[in-house]
């Protein structure tokens, strides 16, 4: 067993090195990155301003959960201006996607819901002046929908359980920092302050900004064995030299030559014989040094795959050419980003 994903409760995550100890060789604690995401975005969602139209969405989707006559007229009503119908949905603290998805929906629906709670035979004064959502807070919502967008997308690339290998945390994470979270001086107070901070949170939980004197991660390994993102093109210049001299390091190893032999030593006798006979014949020693090298170079020269192929297909059609490398992939690739 070289990983364990948990979540990142201190007794779950405590309890790993504990078994370590008891095993001869490491095992590395993999924060699951879905549940990482998610406490980053719960902190930054604590911003008073942003809590504030939180509250007032909740409330106003609790009066449609718990009226029939205004679910009715709502659906009339999106009829009428031609959206489908739709029910409105209720943020939950445990899933922070589920504040995206109601916002999205709220914003989707408010000429909808103006009307409902407008009409004065639906819905009395005082309670349509409590849930009232202002101008100014509905371009906040729209705004905070374009901002956790990409945060929402991430989760759902992250939980495939198919294609989400932990080679992808680190290249996404600083993808969508660099894409979708760029401060800009045109934007409102209240979302420069949600990108500035949830920027700062995700640098922290994930390690973002970790010294490569520090510590090499299991993370930053798999992704330089992960096809798509081999170049190491999301960490520093500094970094990638030693991620790319740590991964040698763990090839040259006992362990990992002995499980290359044990796959040789599969091949047959027929085929052995025949590579006896041609090194014979050209009177050269097989040298597993020499080979580990000519391996290394040739993969890192390979062309980095487009991140929406599959890693595993490209490894099991090069696999017969990169052994060594493709063995220590089998062990990284197989580990997955949440738990």
């Amino acid at each position: 067993m070289l990983a364990v994903v948990t979540d990142n409760a201190k007794n779950i995550v405590n309890s790993i090195p504990l078994i370590s100890s008891t095993n001869e060789k490491q095992i590395f604690n993999i924060k699951c990155a879905a549940h990482t995401l998610q406490l980053a975005v719960n902190h930054v969602l604590k911003i008073e301003s942003i809590s504030d139209i939180i509250k007032q969405c909740n409330k106003v989707v609790g009066h449609f959960k718990h009226s029939t006559l205004a679910v009715q007229s709502l659906e009339k009503r999106q009829e009428q201006i031609g959206l489908s119908k739709t029910t409105l949905l209720q943020s939950c603290k445990t899933r922070w996607n589920s504040v995206y998805l109601m916002l999205e929906r709220l914003y989707l629906n408010r000429c909808a819901i103006f009307n409902v709670l407008t009409d004065k035979n639906i819905t009395n004064r005082s309670l349509a002046e409590k849930l009232e959502i202002k101008e100014t807070e509905w371009t906040l919502i729209d705004s905070l929908i374009k901002v956790l967008k990409p945060i929402h997308m991430t989760t759902i690339v992250l939980c495939t359980e198919k294609h989400s290998p932990i080679s992808m945390i680190r290249p996404i994470i600083k993808k969508i920092i660099e894409k979708h979270l760029l401060h800009s001086d045109d934007e409102d107070t209240v979302i420069q302050s949600f990108k500035k901070t949830i920027v700062l949170e995700l640098e922290r939980r994930f390690f973002l900004d970790l010294s490569p004197t520090e510590q090499i991660l299991p993370e930053q390994i798999a992704s330089f064995l992960d096809p798509r993102y081999k170049d190491l093109e999301h960490e520093a210049l500094s970094t990638r030299e030693e991620i790319r001299s740590r991964v040698k390091e763990i090839l040259s190893m006992s362990d990992t030559i002995n499980l290359n032999d044990k796959t040789l030593n599969n091949l047959g006798d027929q085929q052995k014989c025949h590579s006896n006979a041609l090194e014979y014949i050209y009177g050269t020693e097989f040298n597993d040094d020499d080979d580990l090298t000519k391996q290394f170079e040739n993969y890192i020269a390979e062309p980095q795959l487009r991140f929406t192929l599959d890693p595993k297909e490209w490894w099991k059609t090069r696999f017969s050419k990169y052994p060594v490398i493709g063995d220590l992939a089998k062990k990284y690739l197989t580990i997955p980003t949440t738990s």
